[in-house]
């Protein structure tokens, strides 16, 4: 059983940087392979990785860290338990 706790709204992640209002913890659904990129707050790139087409992935990353995608992806905060 898959579980999620958005904690916001879906929005549509493309190449306009997006923090997810400080959230840790952002689902990430794709229909294509998509690319997303972590960055700090300052434009900074952290960190790559690819998702796989049709497939969906939680990202976890520091409050203020931005992420962006290189096709157009859906995309919420997140809640869980650790």
């Amino acid at each position: 059983m898959r579980i999620i706790k958005p904690l916001g709204n879906v929005i549509t992640l493309t190449s306009t940087a997006n923090s997810f209002s400080n959230a840790t913890l952002v689902y990430i659904a794709t229909g294509n392979q998509a690319t997303i990129n972590v960055a700090y707050s300052n434009g900074t790139n952290r960190y790559s990785f690819s998702i796989p087409a049709s497939n969906f992935m939680f990202v976890e990353k520091s409050p203020t860290d931005v992420l962006t995608a290189n096709v157009a992806v859906s995309a919420t905060a997140a809640a869980y338990k650790g």
